[in-house]
């Protein structure tokens, strides 16, 4: 049988040709022979192919249910790269990267991946199936790197962005660890009185059938509601919850969400800043990996708020009619400050693009995470000031009729 084949040299350079096999597997084989790592293999028109070892992959049910974090991303792109930089073939690599995993998914992306490469399609479309764990940005990268024959180079690259994204990630939530401690302990300590404290104050009131104060008689309502329904409440407040996060998976609320935030003066600031900051990285690495300017600006608009689509449209439309890179940006001041447009001028007439965009997207990273700490810096005395309050409240409605009592006694 004939086959023909695209596959990369140790050196990373991209072969096509042809050869003679039994079935695919023994054409995989004899590339690997030849010190080639199979990218493609297409069986000649009008012949059939017989079956290979990768058929038993074939009937592989394949699970959608589950996502791979961000850490299991970069895990998966890193490993596979590093394989491929080795001189490793490709199928052998997602063999090595099937039998370390832990997670079961990633076990069944590797071996179903293995399955399609042995079946003839390409790497990019192999990823493409699983399009849904892994973002558009890589897809297209992968797909470029088939082009230019320079794969494991631009995974690994792209498995350091990622692993900066992944810090940046962990900084935000860092950052949010004080303010969830004072909700965490205030909504405990309203739980103990209302279990605990509420009740026995209330029987001592009764037992010497004394008349508690109106606001104490309150908080005698609130823990009577929380002792006989606490089954109820748990389960209306896991359902609200649950349907709240359920309906964050639906893009219409998302841009409902988004709306709502951009009228927010400091959010509206990191919103901005995180939007500016992932289209310069992305532009940047799309573009380093041998994009166009308007297909790396494609990719870029999939992970960018709404609010930038429509104008990242607008830009190519412009770049089509001859208008430069930073002149289109200029028809939306709104959404692109002044000081991105200067600084990508100046790289256009330099040809120092995406190191001028890979430097913005660090300086907006930096004002993102400023954001977040002038936020943090009005959040917890807002916090603080709530926690004040529910304890003054509690000792006024609490302790203060205790004092009071014993007094008249």
């Amino acid at each position: 049988m004939k086959f023909y084949y695209a596959a990369q040299d140790k050196q990373g350079v991209l072969i096509k040709g042809d050869t003679e096999a039994v079935n695919r597997q023994d054409a995989i084989n004899n590339l690997i022979k030849r010190g080639l790592t199979p990218i493609k293999i297409e069986l000649a028109a009008g012949q059939q192919e017989t079956g290979g070892r990768f058929s038993r992959f074939s009937k592989m049910q394949v699970s959608f249910g589950r996502r791979l974090n961000m850490f299991d991303q970069i895990i998966f792109i890193r490993h596979l790269g590093t394989v491929l930089k080795s001189g490793t073939d490709i199928l052998t690599g997602l063999d090595i990267i099937a039998q370390d995993a832990i997670k079961p998914l990633v076990k069944k992306i590797a071996y179903n991946i293995k399955d399609r490469l042995g079946k003839g399609e390409s790497f990019s479309d192999a990823i493409k199936s699983w399009q849904n764990q892994f973002n558009p940005i890589f897809i297209n990268l992968v797909k470029a790197g088939e082009s230019s024959g320079n794969l494991p180079d631009i995974l690994l690259s792209y498995s350091q962005e990622l692993r900066k994204d992944y810090t940046f990630v962990r900084k935000l939530r860092g950052a949010m660890v004080y303010p969830a401690i004072l909700i965490t302990a205030l909504g405990a300590m309203l739980i103990i009185v209302l279990s605990v404290v509420a009740p026995k104050l209330k029987e001592l009131f009764i037992s010497l059938k004394a008349e508690p104060p109106f606001y104490t008689k309150i908080f005698f309502v609130a823990s009577d509601l929380w002792l006989n329904y606490t089954i109820f409440i748990i389960i209306a407040a896991s359902i609200a919850v649950l349907f709240a996060f359920m309906s964050f998976r639906l893009k219409k609320v998302r841009l409902i969400a988004n709306s709502l935030l951009w009228h927010l003066p400091i959010l509206n600031k990191m919103q901005k800043n995180l939007s500016l900051m992932r289209f310069s990285k992305t532009t940047a690495h799309l573009l380093n990996a041998g994009f166009s300017l308007k297909g790396a600006l494609t990719t870029a608009s999939e992970i960018m708020n709404p609010k930038y689509q429509g104008a990242i449209t607008d830009i190519q439309k412009k770049l089509e009619q001859g208008i430069g890179f930073a002149e289109a940006l200029r028809e939306h001041p709104d959404l692109f400050p002044g000081i991105l447009i200067s600084v990508i001028a100046t790289g256009e007439k330099s040809g120092q693009l995406v190191s001028v965009l890979n430097q913005m997207s660090e300086f907006y990273e930096e004002e993102i995470i400023y954001s977040l700490e002038l936020l943090l810096t009005v959040i917890e005395p807002v916090l603080l000031l709530v926690v004040g309050v529910v304890v003054g409240l509690l000792a006024s409605s609490l302790i203060s009729p205790i004092y009071r009592l014993v007094g008249s006694i």
